[in-house]
């Protein structure tokens, strides 16, 4: 496929491995589920944990695709709305431009507080409690039109399950902090494997060793002190670039952007400098993603752009939060003005 109409996985296994982990990360904590993950770290911080968990989270929630996925079938045929709120509808966004380019049928995300019933199309709502009013309300008013409504869920027992027809619940995902990280690794992984199938199946194996290897490698203490953070990406992984962004403003309480690739030459690029850091999450093989690249490197700013799995970077990205959290001495588990749900008063 053209760089713009894939998700731009790549099987980069071999190119994370080896090397030694910094002494920084030996401490207490592992995996316990996961062999493969038990190297013990010293965490602080329930985000951390989170985070550090992520590749055993996605072993799960690979099983549980190809335990439980075809229960969402007959919700991912003909047009598709995704529904979501915050860092939900950033990787909506990412499926729906995934959706278009494998199944070529129409695909859009919808916030649900923006949604207007869409009767001839089926609809997938994700949600890490399964309590936010406005997709909740909006699952309602689609059911109410007479559309089929599919739900990605975390916590079990949810008012959003109770409007579905039909769910995957991934109730091993919910993270121990506020901020949403490993659920969202997890619900985007889910949508590859749903969205592409049997095709999908060899090269997400291969996700979260990628993920573990790419969290031992991030080197952060050189990237923390910038205080203007971007994340660009086109394609399926713009919403993952916006979710980025989104998790740093969250955890850091940095203003910190995310932008389609090609254009972030269409005005933002203008607030680059020195000052500021742009991570790149389209392959390193995408011509159009490299002539941005030159583009912002002659504005002195920083450029990280590993070529790598897109979700790698994603993962890597909410480290790097966590430690410029660290670094502003903010507590990360207790983000200003956020909770896990926006549950709003009715009547």
């Amino acid at each position: 496929m053209k760089p713009d109409a894939s998700w731009g996985w790549s099987r980069s296994l071999h190119a994370w491995r080896g090397g030694q982990r910094p002494a920084s990360q030996v401490g207490r904590v592992h995996d316990t589920e996961h062999q493969n993950d038990q190297k013990e770290r010293e965490i602080v911080t329930a985000i951390e944990e989170d985070i550090w968990s992520t590749p055993g989270v996605l072993r799960q929630t690979i099983v549980r695709v190809g335990m439980k996925g075809r229960e969402l079938d007959d919700v991912l045929v003909g047009p598709l709305v995704l529904l979501g709120s915050g860092s939900s509808y950033c990787i909506g966004m990412s499926a729906a431009t995934a959706y278009e380019s494998i199944r070529g049928k129409p695909a859009q995300a919808l916030l649900g507080s923006e949604y207007r019933p869409r009767p001839d199309w089926t609809h997938l709502a994700i949600s890490r409690t399964g309590k936010t009013t406005e997709v909740v309300e909006a699952m309602h008013r689609a059911r109410e039109a007479g559309a089929r409504v599919g739900l990605i869920v975390g916590d079990s027992g949810s008012p959003a399950e109770e409007v579905a027809h039909s769910v995957l619940h991934l109730e091993f995902a919910p993270e121990r902090g506020v901020i949403q990280t490993r659920f969202i690794t997890a619900a985007v992984t889910a949508l590859r494997l749903l969205i592409e199938g049997r095709s999908a199946a060899g090269d997400i194996d291969l996700l979260p060793d990628e993920v573990a290897h790419g969290l031992e490698r991030l080197e952060p203490d050189s990237l923390s002190a910038f205080r203007h953070v971007v994340f660009i990406g086109r394609g399926p992984r713009h919403g993952l670039a916006l979710s980025a962004a989104l998790t740093v403003a969250e955890t850091a309480l940095l203003v910190a952007e995310g932008h389609q690739t090609l254009d972030y030459r269409h005005g933002p690029i203008a607030v680059a400098d020195e000052r500021t850091l742009v991570w790149c999450f389209d392959p390193a093989d995408d011509p159009a993603a490299a002539g941005v690249i030159e583009d912002i490197r002659q504005t002195g700013a920083r450029v990280v752009w590993p070529g790598f799995d897109p979700l790698v970077s994603l993962v890597q990205a909410q480290l790097l939060a966590l430690r410029i959290a660290q670094a502003r001495d903010i507590d990360p588990d207790v983000p200003r003005n956020l909770q896990r749900a926006i549950v709003l008063p009715t009547g």
